[in-house]
């Protein structure tokens, strides 16, 4: 998600460490900006994720940044292990409006606990990958990995063909972002869509 942050790289343009590829970096703003079309009395957001990945730090360095613009109070929750989950995700849906979970390893292994604490709490969770909104979370907003795995196949092809790794820049998929909705979730939250997300050409409804 942040090659450089991870050292992977000093360019995203032109890659210097013989690495190259394709990144996933999570569009925290985009994200948080449904929450908040959701609900715009949004005041109190709370974020679960595990300090010691890399790529969850930055995000959630993002959403601080987003909430401080916009007049939201954070209220954070760090864990190490997926058995600290549980009573992080409990504190946090107490304190909390909405919850943001990053596509963080830590997190996305305990999505049945986060999850089923959020649907019980009445809280929404937004997270970093359709994946996460398969398992549980509400609603995200990103890419297709689907096609982020072609884009990889053809980088590795022209690798193999002779090409430089230097001349290959990391691909960041930014654009052609779809809105993932768990329909199920959405119906245990008794949240009514806003019609700007539901009539949305990007809209994509996930069905458990």
């Amino acid at each position: 998600s942040d090659p450089i942050g991870a050292k992977l790289t000093s360019s995203l343009e032109k890659p210097d460490k013989n690495i190259t590829g394709t990144s996933d970096e999570i569009q925290v703003e985009l994200i948080l900006e449904k929450a908040m079309q959701v609900n715009p009395q949004l005041k109190k957001l709370g974020v679960i994720y595990n300090k010691g990945e890399a790529n969850s730090v930055t995000n959630i360095n993002k959403a601080k940044a987003f909430a401080k613009e916009k007049g939201i109070e954070i209220v954070e929750a760090t864990v190490t292990g997926v058995n600290e989950v549980q009573s992080a995700i409990d504190v946090l849906t107490a304190k909390s409006d909405a919850i943001f979970a990053p596509n963080d390893n830590t997190v996305a292994s305990a999505m049945n606990v986060v999850s089923k604490a959020c649907v019980k709490a009445k809280v929404p969770l937004y997270v970093g990958a359709d994946s996460m909104v398969q398992d549980g979370g509400f609603l995200s907003v990103g890419i297709n990995y689907e096609d982020l795995g072609k884009e990889t196949a053809n980088m590795v092809d022209k690798i193999l063909k002779g090409e430089k790794v230097e001349n290959i820049p990391v691909k960041v998929f930014k654009e052609n972002l779809s809105v993932y909705v768990n329909t199920k979730v959405l119906k245990q939250l008794g949240i009514t869509l806003p019609n700007e997300i539901k009539n949305d050409k990007a809209y994509v409804e996930i069905k458990e």
